[in-house]
């Protein structure tokens, strides 16, 4: 068995032992949830491809010493996933664009850094302490800690003294770049689809870091994703017709197009993007694969999407870089894939707590 085909596989069975083991250990709402469940379900499954992504590239590194991969279906398990959080960013924020003719902008911005950074600066200083272990601070190096910190609360992605602390928590830091920057420009897209002038001082000062950051720290082909979210917002009444009027058809749009993206599209390209768009379209409109992104167990591993995109990356750091929990150099992927499971678990769980004691406390405050 190929690399390709049996990762796919360990990546199935531990995403359906999570959901399984959380679906166990969630109560049942004692409320209907008005949120897209199948949205929820979507960032669960993200999350999880986004975790056997870089578990293989860890491999791939510490073997040969790339951080990449050469099959397709691998390489998507990232950029698709990526992708898909973008379009979804997009759409959900492009519904509260549409929906609130008035915005306090203050008010959603202080939202957003309660949502991102709590649980951001957390792991941060779990980076610090990681790469201090390794490059110890002392009296020549203490600028370049300076600057080494900034830039990671900027969400750059950069080395301290060589040590490269990105790939702790696997470089995931660099999609909430553009996440900010698109937040900085929601103020003049409300304003121009509400045909009014808005004099908040943090529309505009958002409006600025915006410009500053889409100009000097990012690269522009990304932004393309997030304005492929748009037709989702746009052709909502047909394609919700469509699902309920023709539920088979959608199933055979859907399960050959999800094959097509992950098995034969290129990562980023402008195929890739526009199937994207009309697969998110879609399935942003009710439809869940016959039922399956609405299971409960998947929408729980939707809330604690964001936590294991920040913290799967220091768990397979610890368990492979510094634990040293599999002798690599033998190129043994079959032992090393026997590891998925363990570093599924532990970054679940720890996922879980951060959630619970980081992120839901800060998401209260007001």
């Amino acid at each position: 068995m190929n690399h390709t085909l049996s990762l796919l596989l360990a990546c199935l069975l531990c995403t359906s032992l999570c959901a399984w083991v959380l679906q166990r250990l969630t109560p049942v709402p004692a409320k209907p949830d008005t949120r897209s469940r199948q949205l929820d379900g979507l960032r669960g499954i993200l999350a999880c491809l986004v975790v056997t992504h870089h578990f293989y590239y860890n491999f791939s590194w510490r073997e040969g010493g790339m951080w990449g991969a050469k099959s397709i279906p691998i390489i998507n398990l990232g950029a698709i996933s990526v992708s898909l959080f973008f379009l979804m960013s997009a759409y959900l924020h492009m519904l509260k664009v549409c929906r609130s003719p008035d915005i306090c902008w203050r008010e959603f911005y202080i939202s957003r850094i309660k949502r991102i950074y709590p649980l951001y600066i957390a792991v941060f200083l779990l980076v610090v302490w990681i790469t201090l272990s390794f490059k110890p601070l002392n009296a020549d190096n203490w600028r370049d800690f300076l600057r080494f910190t900034m830039e990671w609360l900027l969400f750059q992605n950069t080395s301290f003294q060589g040590f490269q602390s990105h790939l702790v928590i696997a470089g995931v830091q660099w999609t909430l770049v553009y996440e900010w920057a698109v937040y900085a420009v929601l103020p003049i897209i409300h304003m121009i689809y509400h045909r009014k002038i808005n004099f908040q001082w943090a529309a505009w000062a958002a409006f600025a870091l915006g410009c500053w950051i889409i100009g000097f720290h990012s690269q522009l082909r990304y932004y393309w994703l997030f304005l492929l979210g748009m037709p989702a917002v746009w052709l909502a009444k047909p394609v919700k017709a469509l699902l309920q009027k023709q539920p088979a058809l959608a199933h055979l749009i859907m399960i050959p197009l999800t094959v097509y993206l992950f098995a034969a599209t290129k990562a980023y390209s402008w195929e890739q993007r526009l199937w994207l768009a009309l697969w998110f379209t879609v399935l942003a409109h009710g439809y869940s694969f016959g039922g399956l992104l609405n299971l409960r167990g998947l929408t729980k591993l939707g809330d604690l999407s964001y936590a294991i995109y920040l913290i799967h990356g220091i768990v397979i750091f610890m368990w492979f870089g510094v634990w040293k929990m599999f002798p690599f150099g033998h190129g043994n992927f079959t032992v090393y894939l026997l590891h998925l499971p363990l570093v599924f678990a532990a970054a679940v769980l720890l996922s879980w707590l951060g959630n619970r004691f980081i992120e839901m406390p800060f998401a209260r405050k007001h």
